[in-house]
């Protein structure tokens, strides 16, 4: 009789479960890259000027001029006021929102909006 190998010990040499945990370590790299890329996005002062229900307005900075993809994106999280450029003005955004919006990779800052916008 051959001697039994365990479970664990056969899983690891199973090409498909191989191919699943590669998979998963890639997920939670790309995950973890969010998360670390998204430290600095957020200029200081956003969210210190909240109105009644603790929203506040946003100036959301992108590398390239917005489409309609990232407008509809930007739109779960807060009213569009308009655009100039390369930036979308976000009004009534939550500070979820502004969580949520840093973790987009095509997002290069979020900024308090300036006087006049």
């Amino acid at each position: 009789m051959p001697p039994r190998t365990s479970l664990p010990r056969r899983a690891a040499k199973s090409p498909a479960l191989r191919k699943i945990a590669v998979v998963l370590a890639l997920v939670l790299a790309y995950q973890l890259w969010l998360v670390v890329q998204a430290q600095g996005k957020v200029g200081p002062g956003v969210g210190a000027q909240r109105d009644a229900r603790g929203r506040f307005a946003v100036d959301v900075e992108l590398g390239f001029a917005p489409e309609r993809f990232h407008i509809l994106r930007l739109q779960k999280h807060g009213r569009i006021a308009g655009t100039d450029g390369h930036v979308v003005h976000l009004r009534g955004v939550a500070p979820a929102g502004v969580d949520a919006l840093a973790r987009e990779y095509w997002i290069r800052h979020i900024e308090v909006p300036r006087r006049g916008s």
